[in-house]
């Protein structure tokens, strides 16, 4: 588990880096050659992909930990509701 979330770590690090990097070319006194128009789009794909690994990710960790949370428990066991509260419950 503790690999996920360094995984995770990285790709969020990985993308603030690129949108920094996205800035940066935007803000650019230089102004925004095709070159750097082109890195632009380079950057933003790859920011797309990290995104989609990222969720990806995150979904496998939350079936997971789902079906932990069902394995644990006996599902033919519902919630117990004490008897005062079901009696009034019925009123």
């Amino acid at each position: 588990m503790q690999a996920g979330t360094d995984e995770l770590v990285a790709m969020r690090q990985e993308i603030l880096h690129l949108l920094r990097q996205q800035m940066d070319a935007l803000d650019s006194p230089l102004g925004l050659t095709d070159t750097r128009l082109s890195e632009c789009y380079e950057r933003q794909v790859r920011v797309q992909e990290l995104r989609e690994k990222m969720q990806a990710l995150s979904n496998a960790r939350a079936e997971l930990g789902s079906g932990r949370d069902e394995a644990a428990g006996d599902p033919s066991c519902g919630p117990v509701m004490p008897a005062s509260l079901d009696a009034a419950a019925t009123l």
